[in-house]
């Protein structure tokens, strides 16, 4: 395929590992990461994260000082882009020029626990306790320490990985929700098709295991399935990356291709549009004749399962065999649709139990989005 782009590389950092032929095993085997918080989750109608427990970034980069400029998000990102590059067998500026290689990522918000600003918002209050512009500006400002803005800055995780894999091409950042980090895999997809680039490196972070994160939610109403059912999305952190590449090129250098994307469909659930007739319209545009196993965006939240559950019915997709990632890993977020994508392109790469599934990423925010793919 001339315009074809391949997957040839994979890193993950999720609370059940770092490989997709592990964490599959472990979903198959009904493995769940869900567990109380390391803070008092009394107020909220979740009460159980998934953490990535065994993580340290130093046993990756043990000699980078920068880490200590960076949030958690940050070092998982740079992590599970270096976890994929070493996967791919791409070196920069041997295999491919850092002016070749394209990046596209996606990061949450609020990705700090309370500790790290306390004292900023402290400083920061009037004597009502309301934000006081004028104490931030001259009082809180100038007693935190000024790598603070490193870790406050939601494009920071992405800049990090630039730096790190020293990737110059064309880039964008996207923010904060699952659709966004589909929009991140997608533009990496164009960009190639487009022969602007050879190689892209796509992926996603986010931390939602923390009570900023989990007071965010809340106020956003991504917890009314707990409040309504007693069930809903477990919020996770980790970090996904791709590898995506030409086909000819990866074919050239012989590279160990894990699945080619064979379509992929984007689209908004606004303007009264409803979210499973948006998701029946996806589902059908990227099924094209094929059996695909089903990677399942349901998480918990009912509305989110029923949408996708009727969807597929119309679009004649079997979700007997269906994977569900999140139910699993917890819901990853803004980097939710890499993870999909990777998992579901490591089950292609096996060939069991077929030969091509169809990730969909679906979630909360209005961008919804599913990836085809197929065994080369």
């Amino acid at each position: 395929m001339s315009d074809g782009v391949v997957i040839t590389g994979i890193g993950l950092v999720t609370p059940l590992g770092r490989r997709p032929e592990a964490i599959l095993e472990r979903i198959q085997q009904g493995d769940r990461a869900a567990r109380p918080p390391a803070f008092d989750s009394s107020p909220y109608d979740c009460r159980v994260c998934a953490s990535v427990d065994d993580f340290k970034a130093e046993d990756y980069f043990p000699d980078n000082k920068t880490l200590r400029f960076m949030n958690r998000d940050g070092q998982m990102a740079v992590v599970a882009a270096r976890l994929a590059m070493k996967d791919a067998d791409v070196r920069v500026d041997e295999t491919y020029s850092g002016d070749d290689i394209a990046l596209f990522g996606a990061t949450g918000l609020t990705g700090l626990p309370a500790q790290e600003i306390t004292r900023l918002v402290t400083l920061s209050a009037g004597a009502d306790g309301s934000l006081d512009l004028a104490r931030f500006g001259g009082v809180a400002l100038k007693r935190v320490r000024p790598v603070l803005s490193f870790k406050l800055l939601a494009n920071m995780p992405i800049c990090f990985v630039s730096i790190f894999e020293n990737i110059r091409g064309e880039n964008a950042i996207y923010t904060p929700w699952e659709g966004q980090g589909a929009l991140a895999v997608a533009a990496g997809i164009r960009a190639i098709r487009a022969k602007r680039v050879p190689c892209a490196l796509v992926g996603g972070c986010d931390i939602k295991t923390h009570e900023f994160s989990f007071l965010s939610l809340q106020q956003l109403g991504v917890f009314k399935s707990w409040r309504q059912h007693g069930a809903g999305p477990v919020p996770g952190e980790g970090a996904a990356f791709l590898v995506l590449e030409d086909e000819s090129r990866a074919v050239a250098r012989r590279a160990r291709i894990y699945a080619r994307v064979r379509d992929f469909r984007l689209g908004t659930s606004g303007a009264g549009r409803v979210q499973s007739d948006l998701l029946a319209s996806l589902v059908r545009d990227t099924e094209a004749g094929v059996d695909p196993v089903l990677f399942a965006s349901g998480g918990g939240d009912f509305s989110v399962s029923e949408a996708e559950e009727r969807a597929c019915g119309e679009a004649g997709i079997d979700g007997d065999n269906a994977v569900y990632p999140k139910r699993a890993i917890g819901d990853l977020f803004a980097a939710a649709a890499p993870v999909q994508v990777a998992l579901a392109a490591g089950l292609v790469f096996n060939g069991q139990p077929r030969r091509a599934a169809l990730a969909n990423c679906l979630g909360y925010g209005t961008m919804q989005a599913a990836f085809l793919l197929e065994a080369v």
